[in-house]
């Protein structure tokens, strides 16, 4: 019990008490198409969908749309990019014991599938999603409360 407490934004909640995150700062509320600018201004990225969604405990499946980004415009889909997606839970200092597994759409350019993003314990997690290409380097980070 003593790391689902940890979880927790509050001191006067009981140790057995599920963590809650509603007053972290810094979280994404979800939203089917949440879409953000990597921080080295390279590329957007989307989050077509989850499933489930929102996000939730264990195994999620995202969908990511990835562009090119010029001058803060949106540009063409990012194709043929490599993806390295790394779940983290920040209170705990630790990542997901599972490997996210990276598949190009074979139908929508720049569109990829991560699965599965295992979200093990209930709390804030941050994903990074790294996205390089050549000289194209760039990454986001999408924060979500997990509940019990």
């Amino acid at each position: 019990m003593a790391s689902l407490a940890a979880c927790s934004t509050s001191a006067s909640v009981p140790e057995d008490a599920p963590p809650t995150c509603s007053s972290d700062q810094g979280v994404d509320t979800y939203l089917a198409g949440l879409e953000k600018v990597g921080v080295n201004g390279m590329l957007d990225f989307q989050l077509v969908s989850a499933d489930p969604a929102p996000p939730m405990r264990d195994d999620n499946t995202w969908i990511v749309q990835i562009d090119s980004l010029s001058n803060g415009v949106v540009g063409g889909p990012a194709s043929g990019l490599t993806l390295v997606v790394s779940p983290f839970m920040p209170s705990h200092q630790h990542g997901s014991p599972i490997e996210v597994m990276v598949t190009p759409s074979t139908s929508v350019a720049g569109q990829y599938t991560l699965s599965p993003i295992n979200l093990w314990l209930p709390g804030v997690w941050q994903t990074t999603i790294a996205a390089t290409l050549g000289a194209v380097s760039d990454q986001v980070v999408y924060t979500f409360c997990i509940v019990p």
